[in-house]
């Protein structure tokens, strides 16, 4: 089949039918994501970058399964690849964003995270950026950055029920600054359970 997938491509210049061959590949590989079989994944997209075309797609796919291995420095070097071959691909970023900060590079994180957010604004989870970001904020206790990412979050569909578990949030409570935020955005967005919850603790 990578034989084919080599002719078809060298022999039908057409961008279309590339960016159809690579949507199929990609298709397969989230296909195999979803069922768990992780390494016909990695197999399946290590081998059309190797011996067919590279795409920031592919090397995003291969990222992805990397972190779902938990081999987080192979999946750096993927999503590094992936933001170079396609710096507009905003869940490229965001996935890269996740390994620095597992890396402890919150700064390069904090840049990934702001990448993310600008290129996913109409992206049904696009509120992902934004949010990590409102978070980084509340780690630092930066009040006004936290409010900010916050109501973007909020703007763009994050509900606070997300992170109704996340002890991480429900502490944010303890900063008098991040407390009256939580508590004045969770009113107005109808989350006041996840509120009283937190409130519980």
């Amino acid at each position: 089949m990578t034989l084919l997938w080599a002719v078809a491509l060298a022999e039908l210049p057409a961008p279309d039918y590339r960016e159809a061959v690579l949507a199929s590949v990609e298709a397969q590989a989230d296909a195999l994501i979803a069922d768990q079989a992780l390494e016909p994944a990695l197999e399946l997209v290590r081998t059309f970058r190797d011996q067919v075309t590279d795409d920031g797609r592919l090397a995003y796919e291969e990222g992805l399964v990397l972190r779902l291995m938990g081999r987080q420095d192979e999946a750096f070097d993927a999503l590094q690849a992936s933001v170079a071959l396609s710096p507009d691909l905003g869940h490229a970023w965001y996935d890269l964003g996740e390994v620095l900060l597992a890396r402890g590079d919150t700064p390069q994180a904090h840049a990934a995270f702001t990448r993310a957010s600008d290129l996913t604004a109409e992206h049904p989870r696009g509120w992902a950026g934004p949010f990590r970001l409102a978070e980084l904020a509340g780690r630092s206790g930066d009040a006004n950055d936290f409010e900010r990412w916050l109501k973007e979050a909020l703007h763009r569909g994050f509900s606070f029920r997300v992170v109704e578990a996340d002890p991480t949030w429900a502490a944010f409570l303890d900063t008098p600054d991040l407390a009256g935020v939580l508590r004045r955005l969770a009113t107005v967005y109808g989350n006041e359970d996840v509120l009283r919850t937190w409130e519980a603790r």
